[in-house]
């Protein structure tokens, strides 16, 4: 209970400095050079609760700054995002930054998903993709790391929700401070297969957003 009450001094949104650095970091590994960070979520199996049990069944079946932690596992990522205590927030604490984020999420200024592949994408688009999905993979290692470094987490016997959230949240608490390199990590870093739909059907949705940046990755990609 003491160490997730550290939360927000630990789990907190990045400084301007911390963000010009995390857009290096990106633009040197996929050339978008406005991220600063991705989003995502990881499914932590459990024993349902009694009631609502249907509920906490996933729809796969089976360094953080922000955590929103409690929802059961057949929630719509794009619902929990827009649940959560930071989603309003998201543009003021980007603002000319975003996340990157995979097809589930809605593509916003704040927040670039891919372009959905309806069997016509042009090289620059696929290229696009291409590199978001490698940005991403910084998500999933983190995921990685967190559950290699706190195995109760691949299946938490804990019993109350309440206690669970507190347990997980103290988790990613400690994974913030510890040293990345003081473990030897066996990481599975792949991403996620990308759901087959996008957040709101509409396949041009964010291309505003999209287009502009991918003019700029192509653009490097021929330089």
């Amino acid at each position: 209970m003491f160490i997730s009450s550290l939360s927000p001094d630990v789990i907190k949104w990045p400084t301007q400095q911390q963000n010009l650095e995390s857009s290096e970091f990106f633009n040197r590994t996929c050339y978008f050079s406005k991220a600063i960070g991705c989003i995502d979520g990881t499914h932590i199996q459990i024993d349902p609760p009694k009631r609502s049990k249907d509920d906490y069944i996933n729809r796969k079946g089976i360094t953080f700054i922000n955590i929103f932690v409690g929802y059961p596992g057949s929630s719509h990522d794009s619902w929990v995002l827009q649940n959560s205590t930071i989603y309003d927030k998201l543009p003021s604490y980007c603002g000319d930054y975003y996340l990157l984020g995979d097809s589930a999420y809605p593509c916003k200024k704040y927040l670039v998903t891919p372009y959905r592949d309806n069997g016509h994408l042009t090289n620059a688009q696929k290229y696009f993709n291409l590199n978001l999905s490698s940005g991403r993979i910084a998500i999933e290692h983190s995921f990685g790391m967190l559950k290699q470094r706190f195995r109760q987490i691949y299946y938490c016997k804990l019993r109350g929700m309440e206690k669970l959230c507190h347990f997980i949240r103290a988790c990613c608490v400690l994974h913030n401070i510890a040293n990345e390199d003081d473990l030897d990590f066996i990481c599975d870093t792949s991403p996620d297969v990308t759901d087959d739909f996008t957040a709101h059907g509409d396949i041009s949705r964010g291309n505003h957003v999209r287009d502009p940046i991918c003019q700029e990755i192509e653009l490097r990609r021929n330089t």
